[in-house]
């Protein structure tokens, strides 16, 4: 195992859309008792370790692979050595290698190997392919890790195969199927692939090539982003919609949700739940949820986030009276100019919930009785507790509803 964390980009756990042609093949069971883990396809996608020793090169692999799937992919998760996005930090910033990479080694908590497998394990039941940045020094992790990992490709320095021999027999021991050997140089030699060896593919990768637009690699690069392609899980197996864009969300983006209206509305009709997913504004997980319930006033949606231990939020459809800390949780009406706030504000010091909140939602606090007019949600709370009051207020009537905006600094009506 790496002597570092990993983090994982946040762009890549965007959860895809998926064209609805073709539901028929996916395995729902009675929509009564649907619940978040049925949502997903009953194929699993692959997830790619790169291996290796320390220092060959394989982060900055990592990258410009990612640079070019990211192209190709609706959903593709990546997670990349050193903490806090370091590994691609460093691939935008080469020259500050030296002075950073030593400050942000070797620093491991208690808990990393376990939230990397459930990031590995969400993604691969949620995504089309997930790719992980792993080796450097052996360790008890080995095992734990490349259990939820299906393929690997090894990266090791041109004049030392015995590091990238021991972690090849490490990958085959642990049952996974091999794709390529890159063996890395430093400064010269020209990059290129080989012929193949018993279907392994082979190269020779440039690490230092590191910036951005540099073409040195585009041979390797083209070659393995063509390989993982060929095995990546189909895109109609995986029925959630990516709300991600490739620049920002515009107000004018809500008229069919960027395009992904046909796709909200078909997953409402035809499963019955809908799971919103990617990194976008507030007011698009509403809007998408809104034109969900439009559809099929019964539908079961769910937000992807990360951070929680089930990935799947569900936003329940009425409340109920139950455990929810209530103490955790600030409602209150507010007039402001010519409509009325929601606001609905965390009151935990660190502006955080517990874990566990999230599967309680029902039973957050009342808003009471709701006041005519337009109504807007405001306030610091996250993206699923905004999407609980707005389906509770839609259900008590309210026609238009707002979501306060930072970037505007004012409410986007939806």
């Amino acid at each position: 195992m790496s002597d570092h964390a990993l983090d994982i980009h946040p762009l890549s756990l965007a959860v895809i859309w998926a064209s609805s042609q073709r539901y028929d093949r996916l395995e729902y069971p009675d929509k009564s008792v649907l619940k978040p883990e049925n949502c997903m396809a009953n194929s699993l996608a692959p997830c790619v370790a790169i291996v290796g020793p320390a220092n060959a090169g394989k982060t900055t692999l990592l990258n410009q692979l990612d640079q070019e799937l990211q192209k190709l992919l609706e959903s593709v998760l990546v997670i990349k050595g050193n903490p806090d996005g370091t590994g691609r930090y460093l691939f935008h910033q080469p020259d500050l290698r030296d002075a950073v990479k030593p400050e942000v080694k070797g620093r491991w908590s208690v808990p990393t190997v376990g939230r990397i497998r459930q990031w590995v394990e969400n993604g691969r039941r949620n995504l089309e392919l997930a790719l992980l940045d792993f080796g450097g020094r052996h360790g008890s992790e080995n095992d734990a890790m490349l259990s939820v990992c299906s393929h690997y490709i090894v990266v090791s320095r041109l004049e030392d195969d015995s590091g990238g021999a021991s972690w090849d027999e490490v990958c085959r021991r642990s049952g996974l199927k091999p794709i390529a050997w890159i063996r890395s140089m430093w400064r010269e030699g020209e990059a290129r692939m080989e012929e193949a060896r018993n279907g392994l593919l082979t190269g020779r990768f440039r690490s230092d090539a590191s910036r951005v637009g540099d073409d040195t690699n585009t041979a390797v690069i083209d070659a393995l982003v063509k390989e993982l392609m060929s095995i990546r899980r189909p895109l109609e197996e995986t029925p959630y919609v990516n709300l991600h864009l490739d620049r920002d969300w515009t107000e004018e983006d809500l008229a069919d949700l960027a395009g992904r209206d046909r796709a909200v509305r078909e997953l409402a009709g035809t499963a019955g739940a809908v799971a919103l997913g990617g990194v976008a504004p507030i007011w698009a997980y509403l809007a998408a949820t809104r034109r969900a319930l439009l559809e099929n006033s019964a539908a079961r949606v769910f937000f992807f986030d990360p951070k929680e231990e089930r990935r799947l939020v569900e936003i329940p459809a009425g409340r109920v009276e139950g455990p929810f800390p209530q103490e955790m949780l600030k409602v209150e009406w507010e007039r402001h100019n010519n409509w009325w706030r929601l606001h609905v504000q965390l009151t935990t010091t660190d502006r955080f919930l517990p874990p566990d909140v999230a599967e309680r939602l029902e039973s957050a606090p009342s808003f009471g009785p709701v006041p005519e007019g337009p109504v807007e949600i405001f306030g610091a709370r996250p993206t699923w507790v905004a999407g609980t009051y707005a389906r509770w207020l839609w259900a008590a009537g309210v026609s238009r509803l707002g979501v306060w905006d930072g970037r505007s600094n004012g409410p986007v009506w939806l």
